[in-house]
């Protein structure tokens, strides 16, 4: 019983830890948030770059500032009842007798919100392929990949490597990264774990 009990308050910990790091990257985020940047509003954030990158017209500008601010204007509600949602999630993890139902429903709730979040933004990139030329598309497709990849900076410039500095002399820097966990030297079956 009383390792039920420990098990509970570890897995309360760990949701309220998660929860304020999720609240944290997000606060982070907007705090950090550099003129211009993914601000519909301003001509010299993404649209800018997407602009000269794709050889949008002025009137496929004009259309993707439209379709950028109501994405915006639809994600907004979205953040707004996630934050809202993880900071009760943290609540009710630290209350004397905490109710794993409403947890459940706040955890469920969510995802939901993740979905939705997610359906928007797949909406929003099939409204912006729409406004583009088949050659606009395909580089808006590799855009799209490489902003995924990277975050929410735009790619640098042709011909530059990761933060704007000139590529590698050598082609590609070596990656220094691990090797994928089963792979590499000394790769063999983990060790069996101890129950």
């Amino acid at each position: 019983m009383l390792d039920i009990i420990k098990q509970k308050r570890m897995m309360q910990i760990t949701i309220a830890l998660l929860v304020i790091l999720n609240l944290a990257l997000i606060s982070s985020m907007v705090i950090n948030k550099r003129p211009g940047q993914n601000d519909p509003d301003h001509p010299r954030g993404l649209e800018g770059f997407l602009k000269s990158e794709l050889g949008l017209t002025d009137s496929q500008t004009e259309a993707m500032h439209n379709i950028r601010k109501q994405h915006f204007d639809n994600a907004h509600p979205l953040l707004s009842s996630l934050a809202d949602s993880l900071e009760l999630l943290i609540s009710e993890s630290f209350k004397p007798m905490a109710d794993s139902t409403r947890a459940n429903e706040l955890v469920l709730n969510i995802s939901n919100i993740h979905v939705d979040m997610d359906r928007a933004l797949y909406d929003h990139f099939v409204e912006l392929n729409a406004l583009c030329t088949p050659e606009q598309q395909a580089r808006l497709k590799d855009l799209a990949g490489e902003l995924m990849r990277g975050g929410s900076q735009p790619p640098p410039p042709q011909g530059m490597g990761a933060e704007g500095r000139p590529p590698h002399p050598e082609g590609q820097a070596p990656d220094r990264r691990p090797p994928p966990r089963g792979q590499g030297p000394g790769s063999g079956a983990p060790p069996p774990r101890d129950r």
